[in-house]
């Protein structure tokens, strides 16, 4: 991404974000008992995409986040929602996806010098062949994925939940019955025969699923997160299908902010449509 497509993405961002700030969303329940899923991928800064921040800027989210004291674990996060029990402050979730070698390197470190709880949700194809799946629509992208002995340190840790982002990271609607239940299945058998655990919870990737998809993952685990920008409410979530906020690069510093009161909703709408227009290609193929 150059400082041109970095500087358009945030010209768009810019009168989504007034629009919110001048129906005072503040005031009304998206930003009041709720819970803020942030999504999270990759904090080096070298490979120049949106989903790939810079460190000093994760690392001063993170800081905010932690002066804030309203940072849950996942677990807490589900429990709050299933008994109704928010906060009238809006608390707040780190996800990340993927499974890059940064988490090991950079964001746990930084979350465990903060006391932030986090769950990762692993793409375990990535892990095994080193084969950038996530990234496969840059195929000029170097990165180097977890390895199963950091996963297991990981695992360990009171800080981190481990959960699965399938094992190849393909768009899950346009597969078939089988390759669908592999793409569920063997994720769960990876984390069995290297770690000795199940993993409990579920990341669609690119949040993109259908109420078949959804019918599938829910007899392989217990939770599915996706994306869409909401915060998540007692009336608004779904196991299979809680909202997460993704965070980009081009939020910098003053859209982050605005994102944690639940504002630039209608840019998730631009995503999910653009998503929509070539997943549509892709099954037309």
């Amino acid at each position: 991404m150059n400082a041109l497509s970095l500087s358009l993405r945030q010209v768009m961002k810019t009168p989504l974000a007034l629009w919110d700030a001048a129906n005072h969303v503040l005031a009304d329940d998206r930003a009041a008992a709720s819970i803020c899923f942030l999504i999270y991928h990759r904090v080096t800064g070298d490979l120049r995409l949106e989903l790939d921040l810079d460190f000093s800027l994760f690392r001063q989210q993170m800081a905010a986040l932690a002066q804030s004291g309203r940072v849950i674990s996942y677990d807490e996060a589900l429990a709050r929602l299933s008994s109704g029990h928010l906060s009238e402050r809006t608390h707040f979730v780190l996800t990340f996806d993927d499974g890059y070698r940064d988490f090991y390197t950079h964001v746990y470190p930084l979350l465990q010098e903060l006391g932030l709880p986090a769950i990762l949700f692993v793409t375990t194809g990535f892990v095994d062949e080193g084969m950038p799946y996530p990234l496969m629509a840059r195929p000029n992208a170097s990165v180097a994925p977890l390895t199963w002995e950091m996963l297991g340190e990981l695992a360990e840790s009171p800080w981190i939940r481990l959960g699965a982002h399938t094992h190849r990271h393909p768009q899950l609607a346009g597969l078939s019955p089988s390759q669908l239940e592999e793409e569920l299945a063997w994720p769960v058998e990876r984390f069995r025969t290297e770690l000795g655990l199940r993993p409990a919870h579920f990341s669609y990737p690119l949040g993109l699923y259908t109420p078949e998809v959804m019918a599938q993952v829910a007899q392989y685990y217990e939770t599915a997160v996706i994306g869409g920008g909401q915060l998540a409410t007692s009336r608004n979530w779904n196991r299979y299908g809680i909202p997460r906020v993704p965070i980009r690069r081009s939020d910098g510093w003053w859209f982050f902010q605005a994102k944690l009161r639940g504002w630039l909703q209608g840019e998730e709408a631009v995503y999910e449509w653009l998503h929509a227009r070539r997943s549509a290609r892709w099954r037309r193929r």
